[in-house]
Formats: structure tokens, sequence, C-alpha cells
């Protein structure tokens, strides 16, 4: 009896140091999950802002080429515009300038 005391007193440590092991294994999977996942977000994140910027322009060229405006029109729509639309607009202004010159 004292024998099948002491297996079961063994086994309860063995199922405790088995327990911890697996934890930290599983502890470092589940970081190394999180960190994979974080990065491909930060990827996709910034993929996304890429394509709306590359989009704001398409659809800020278009517009302007279309756009049948008198000057105080436009210059009431560029007032309307946040602050980096406008030094998108800027920049381009000044590309273009450098080409006509």
């Amino acid at each position: 009896m004292k024998e099948t005391l002491e297996n079961v007193m063994l086994m309860g440590l063995g199922a405790m140091v088995m327990t911890s092991e697996k934890a930290k294994d599983l502890k470092e999977e589940l970081l190394q999950k999180g960190e994979e996942a974080y990065k491909q977000g930060q990827a996709l994140n910034e993929e996304l802002k890429h394509n709306i910027k590359e989009k704001m322009k398409d659809n800020i060229t278009v517009t302007v080429e279309k756009a049948d405006l008198t000057k105080e029109e436009l210059a009431d729509k560029i007032n309307e515009l946040s602050e980096e639309d406008k030094k998108e607009i800027l920049k381009l202004l000044k590309a273009n300038k450098k080409k006509d010159a």
C-alpha cells in the first residue's frame, strides 16, 4: 500500500510537471501565432492604405478633369478638402509645373 501511495504521489507530481511544460509550450505557440497575425495585419493595413491613396488620386484627377467649375467654385471645393489632400494636390501641381517648364 505504501508503494501504491508513493506511485500516486509521483504520478501527481509528474502530472504537474507535464502540465507546466505543456502550458509553457502552449504559451510560446500562442505568442508566435499572435506575432504572426499582428505582422500580417500590419502588412494588410499598409496595403489597404496604399490602395486607398491610389484610388483617391485617381478619383481626384478624374473629378478635376471632368469638372466644369469656375475658379471660385474650384477654390471652394479645395477648401473642403483635408490638409493631407491639399498637400497631395499641391505636390501634383508642382510636378506638372516642372513638366511644363
